[in-house]
């Protein structure tokens, strides 16, 4: 047993293909077959069922596919420790696409860590979070970072802190004097919040719907940034994403939380199983999810 029959078997089990797991190691599907067919009698474990066109994990397979990711990001973690105590920073390709209403809170630890790391060369998208779901599932980017309504089983999430929905609103409004906000005040006036594509948008019209509540008028935009400036310019209510507010001077606007209203969702951070995380891909997750719970 050896690391590329370990990483053979790691890509079969997170493809799903030996076709697509033979193509990622630069091997021809036979050479593959005959790695898995060893490994199975090292172990003398059947690892997988043998269909017409298709291997299927056993139980067993699961069991060993689980234990086998942890050595093979082990081994990317003694690499990155290395690194670190050398001084070398890392190298190679990293590709992230990350919602472009959250750009604002990654983008310093993000440019933090290319600082320390000249070398490593890094594509970063601003997309909405369907887009950038997409963007993961399609093997596009390596690293997704949104809001998402479901999580395929193909990609593996960890989520880096909840987000809340806030209300905002002109200095002289009357919101300003109300000790606390109800769904029925929403009522009487024109709201401004993120388009129903999105996921926050559509949570947003789901509860005003349930609690059959209709405000005046809805003006639906693409970020939170642009229902700021509407409600600076008095246009109506905004409903925003509270660390949307993280550089937002109060200026002539007031801000109120309204997620016993609306609730809260998890900003999330997504990656395909068929990923082999390197030291890089480790380092950068671990800057992104570090002191980021709690702190909004």
């Amino acid at each position: 047993m050896d690391f590329k029959t370990l990483n053979a078997f790691y890509l079969t089990v997170s493809t799903g293909s030996t076709l697509r797991a033979a193509g990622l190691m630069k091997l021809t599907v036979p050479t593959l077959s005959v790695k898995l067919k060893n490994l199975e009698k090292d172990l003398k474990v059947k690892l997988f069922h043998r269909l017409p066109n298709k291997l299927v994990p056993t139980p067993d397979g699961m069991l060993f596919y689980g234990e086998v990711r942890q050595v093979l990001e082990g081994i990317e973690r003694a690499k990155a420790a290395v690194h670190h105590k050398q001084g070398h920073g890392f190298d190679g390709r990293i590709s992230i696409s990350i919602g472009s209403d959250l750009i604002q809170i990654f983008a310093p630890r993000l440019g933090s860590f290319l600082k320390r790391h000249p070398r490593l060369e890094c594509t970063l998208l601003a997309r909405a979070s369907p887009e950038t779901l997409s963007l993961v599932l399609a093997g596009n980017v390596d690293i997704g970072i949104g809001r998402f309504d479901s999580m395929p089983r193909a990609l593996i999430c960890k989520d880096l802190f909840e987000n809340s929905i806030w209300c905002s609103f002109p200095r002289k409004h009357p919101f300003a004097r109300k000790d606390g906000i109800t769904i029925g005040d929403f009522e009487s006036h024109r709201i401004i919040t993120l388009a129903r594509s999105s996921a926050t948008g559509r949570a947003i019209d789901q509860v005003f719907r349930r609690n059959r509540v209709r405000p005046q008028n809805i003006l639906e935009v693409g970020s939170c940034r642009s229902a700021l400036e509407f409600v600076k310019l008095g246009v109506g209510i905004g409903l925003v994403h509270n660390n949307c507010l993280i550089t937002e001077r109060k200026g002539n606007l007031r801000f109120k939380d309204v997620s016993h209203i609306f609730g809260e969702a998890p900003v999330t951070l997504i990656y395909k199983r068929s990923t082999i995380l390197t030291a890089a891909h480790l380092g950068i997750m671990d800057i992104f999810s570090h002191g980021l719970r709690g702190h909004f």
